[in-house]
């Protein structure tokens, strides 16, 4: 794999306790990295990378969720919404069945290996960036993230195939996405991660940006260090002052 060309060295300021993850879709086998030997849903991968080795998976290591990354489709018992009602996830499979009609997943056979690594062992450009933060740490990352464009920070979710909101919606739509852990079914149930943490993904068309908006902007405001009756005061003095500038 190629030397990547961007500093991500900015991300080392926020002490994540869990490493943020870069992921690569490719046809062909990455060069001079190894294939796990474990299987593994999707919901997964990350937090098997954030503290491992780097490593990639096909299809023989992703034991559930592969439909959302195209290697197969779904089966007529998932398609069907069967399988809703039984974990007790949707009231009739009606209303599991109907969640197919907007789940994202990637196109059938367009790709057919996933790399993964934690940040200070990347060596390739990623596809997505994923991150594990507190709700402190995500509201710099999010924020950061409109910083120069002010576009609108959206979640999309669904109690099943969380995955695909994490591995698809963000490489298809080149829009970030976030979700809170505990709230997908599968991942709640695997035990993949401590409820209460932001699982945020960029897409690789916005890292960029990201890492520009890091560098310029402040991170900890000096309006919120003023408290709350300071914070007040100094809205309507600042206010005050535009005010009369402009008229």
């Amino acid at each position: 794999m190629n030397s990547h060309r961007v500093d991500f060295s900015i991300f080392n300021k926020f002490n994540f306790e869990r490493k943020p993850v870069g992921v690569k879709y490719s046809m062909a086998p990455p060069a001079g990295i190894e294939r796990t030997t474990k299987s593994l849903a999707l919901c997964e991968l990350f937090k098997e990378a954030q503290d491992g080795q780097p490593f990639y998976v096909d299809m023989e290591n992703v034991q559930c969720g592969e439909q959302v990354l195209g290697m197969v489709e779904y089966p007529p018992m998932m398609y069907s919404g069967q399988l809703g009602p039984m974990f007790a996830m949707f009231k009739n499979a009606g209303a599991n069945r109907r969640i197919y009609d907007y789940v994202p997943h990637l196109p059938k056979d367009s790709v057919k290996y996933i790399t993964h690594a934690a940040i200070d062992q990347m060596d390739f450009e990623p596809d997505l960036l994923i991150f594990t933060a507190s709700v402190a740490q995500a509201e710099v990352l999010l924020r950061a993230s409109s910083f120069s464009d002010g576009k609108m920070w959206q979640s999309k979710a669904t109690t099943c195939l969380a995955c695909a909101w994490i591995y698809a919606h963000p490489y298809l739509s080149g829009e970030m996405n976030y979700t809170v852990s505990g709230l997908g079914f599968s991942m709640k149930a695997r035990g993949v991660l401590p409820d209460g943490l932001m699982i945020i993904t960029f897409p690789f068309d916005t890292i960029a940006a990201l890492i520009d908006n890091l560098k310029e902007m402040e991170w900890e405001p000096y309006w919120f260090k003023l408290g709350r009756e300071g914070f007040v005061k100094e809205v309507r003095k600042r206010s005050s002052e535009i005010a009369k500038k402009l008229g």
